[in-house]
């Protein structure tokens, strides 16, 4: 199998494997840091953006760990996901470009999507909002599960095309 094309696809994959799992290590380490954090930026903005209600912050501070949780779990399965589609691009020999494309999209996808939730999760205790943090880090979530579904659907194509139309030829 040649690596060439899907090389850095691959890499993107790895870095969001070894992102989501240091996340995994950091909640086990220091998940009360995590929570402390997201506590002191919203008491921060209590005035401003709750109107002084606690109950609204403290709602907020807890939906930013269940955010720190998806990052973790997005990044981790959507980079292993990248490296098995980079895999059969490249084992079944599809053409170079598209073995590049399907890698480097999937690979993007898988460590953008995992940023786009990490992202969202420490923003969204200072605005006040989880919404508003996710709109305001959107056009990342837009992109990388955008790239990752277009991985997806070529790969399909390509697999279906290889397996139900291309002739197979002979072995001499």
């Amino acid at each position: 199998m040649d690596f060439k094309h899907i090389r850095f696809g691959l890499a993107f994959a790895m870095l969001a494997i070894l992102f989501g799992g240091l996340m995994g290590l950091g909640f086990g380490c220091c998940e009360d840091s995590f929570k402390d954090k997201f506590k002191e930026d919203a008491t921060s903005a209590l005035k401003e953006k709750y109107n002084g209600d606690q109950n609204k912050a403290d709602k907020v501070s807890a939906k930013s760990w269940v955010y720190m949780k998806r990052a973790h779990l997005h990044s981790q399965t959507m980079g292993v996901i990248s490296i098995v589609l980079s895999l059969i691009a490249a084992g079944l020999a599809f053409p170079p470009l598209l073995q590049t494309y399907i890698s480097l999209m999937s690979g993007l996808g898988s460590i953008g999507y995992g940023l786009f939730w990490f992202l969202a999760g420490f923003l969204a205790p200072g605005m006040g909002s989880t919404g508003i943090a996710k709109e305001t880090v959107g056009l990342v979530a837009q992109v990388s599960a955008g790239s990752f579904f277009i991985a997806v659907v070529g790969l399909f194509c390509m697999l279906g095309y290889k397996v139900f139309i291309q002739k197979i030829s002979p072995h001499k």
